[in-house]
């Protein structure tokens, strides 16, 4: 891929091979199928009406029926390599050259035919051209599956809105909390389920329900240092994934022990294996140590067994590192799905500012995403320890934050300050 581009917050980017052909990234879009969504790709037939857009990732798994039917997409083909990209764009051209020549012989064929009919219907001929060239926008409040009929309670695997109709363009009626029931009236083939929300049929994306009850949840006691912390000022917690790391652990160490501020690590068993001396330094300049899992694999993909050997080979290290037992867990790329947070008993810690400094790499890039936000109070910010250009923009971005009046604490202080909680079996994105 080439000429790699955010606009408006969407991963849109050219292939090599031929740059008309224009991959959209669906995991980075909250829904390819909303009305920003479809103004981005029209804006990309606008300045290149050759273009062929080629929809590709996690969301067209999920509504890949609901894609395919929309106007602005030439090409639906879901999670494929890049290989795959090139050679299905290339099966799609053929298909349109030969369309298209056997179109131009039917119409040299029935030339005079048409000559005749158009001169004779010019002008009805052209206002139906007009018509069809004036863009109207979809109507969005009618239902667009068709629907199974069922009767059960289903149970939401994160925060998910219910919506009046079956997409996400139409107005919110509501927010189905992480892990609350609804009963279920209908399945749809478009990616969506039926739902009774205060007595009104409603919708919500099918792929956050399950019919699996919930873990158990059970409070956490977790360690707290005597720091002062005042409970009226506004805090945040800087967190750090993937380490330790040889070179840029420590200069992250540096930098928070310079100002005498704090930050949670979820380390790697792996990385706690080869730099133990870093792991133990964390927590003794104060900041909280908590498990990104022995080996950073995906756990939505693991079995409820695979997951045990996983975190118990996490917490055998980490004890072995620190000294005491594991009480904090980060999954890795946030996933924590039925099966994960049944498996592991620990309070589970997501993020609601990512730095995306796995991403860019870049101190500038970095700063500029952490300060689209505004206020910081109660939320976890989410950066890693291992990039020396994260450690960069640590540098920057401590002072600055403490010359806004934040106190940087560690997820367990915030929690306990904002007066919530910890459970097992529960993910935490902020404490707001």
């Amino acid at each position: 891929m080439a000429q790699k581009f955010l606009e408006n917050g969407y991963e849109i980017c050219e292939l090599e091979e031929n740059p008309n052909v224009v991959v959209v990234n669906t995991c980075t879009v909250t829904n390819i199928a909303d009305r920003k969504s479809r103004q981005v790709l029209r804006k990309v037939k606008e300045e290149n009406p050759q273009s062929i857009i080629v929809a590709v990732g996690c969301y067209v798994q999920v509504a890949k029926e609901t894609v395919e039917n929309m106007k602005e997409i030439d090409l639906c083909l879901g999670n494929v390599e890049k290989k795959d990209i090139v050679k299905k764009v290339e099966e799609y051209m053929k298909k349109n050259q030969k369309e298209n020549i056997e179109m131009q012989n039917k119409e040299t064929t029935n030339e005079e035919k048409i000559n005749e009919e158009q001169s004779n219907n010019n002008q009805t001929t052209n206002e139906e051209k007009n018509t069809e060239q004036q863009e109207t926008e979809p109507d969005y409040n009618v239902v667009l599956g068709n629907y199974i009929d069922v009767n059960e309670t289903v149970y939401a695997t994160t925060n998910v809105n219910i919506r009046a109709f079956d997409n996400a363009s139409c107005d919110k009626k509501g927010l189905l909390q992480s892990d609350k029931s609804i009963t279920r009236t209908g399945i749809g083939n478009n990616g969506w389920s039926r739902v009774i929300f205060n007595g009104e049929v409603t919708y919500v994306a099918s792929n956050y329900l399950t019919t699996e009850k919930p873990p158990e949840k059970i409070p956490v006691k977790v360690p707290i240092k005597n720091r002062n912390i005042d409970p009226l000022k506004p805090m945040v917690a800087l967190t750090f994934d993937d380490g330790p790391n040889g070179t840029a652990t420590p200069k992250i160490l540096d930098i928070l022990e310079k100002y005498n501020v704090v930050a949670t690590f979820f380390d790697l068993g792996t990385c706690m294996e080869n730099y133990p001396n870093i792991t133990k330094r964390e927590e003794q300049i104060g900041c909280e140590v908590g498990s990104h899992t022995y080996s950073h694999q995906n756990l939505n993909k693991l079995s409820g067994e695979e997951i045990q050997d996983d975190i118990s080979n996490a917490s055998r290290i980490y004890e072995k590192t620190l000294g005491h037992t594991l009480y904090l867990v980060r999954p890795p790329y946030g996933n924590a799905n039925v099966t994960v947070r049944r498996t592991l008993k620990y309070p589970l810690i997501g993020w609601d500012v990512d730095s995306l400094d796995w991403k860019t790499r870049d101190k500038k890039k970095i700063l500029e995403e952490v300060n689209k936000i505004s206020n910081f109070d109660g939320r976890i910010i989410l950066m890693h320890s291992i990039y020396n250009s994260t450690a960069e923009a640590v540098e920057e971005l401590v002072p600055q934050l403490l010359s806004k009046g934040y106190q940087l604490v560690t997820v367990s202080e915030m929690a306990k300050y904002k007066e919530k909680t910890l459970q097992t079996s529960t993910v935490y994105y902020n404490f707001r």
